[in-house]
């Protein structure tokens, strides 16, 4: 299943990014980095051995939040 993860680069979104990808699922992720860094996705990719796609807007951005489900 592909899931949507907004957020995915902070804290909690971090580890249900590990968690859901650990469980074998495709996860997508919507952050501005406004309460993270970009270094995060580097972790992600070393713990679980994937990559994220990563989309970075602030998710309230309707037009682009809209875009990303268009192409997921």
């Amino acid at each position: 299943m592909k899931v949507l993860v907004t957020g995915g680069t902070g804290y909690i979104g971090s580890h249900i990014c590990v968690e859901l990808i650990q469980a074998g699922h495709d996860v997508v992720v919507i952050d501005d980095f406004s309460n993270s860094k970009p270094d995060v996705l580097d972790s992600i990719k070393e713990i679980t051995g994937k990559s994220v796609k990563f989309y970075c807007h602030n998710v309230l951005d309707e037009d682009k939040t809209e875009q990303v489900f268009k192409e997921n």
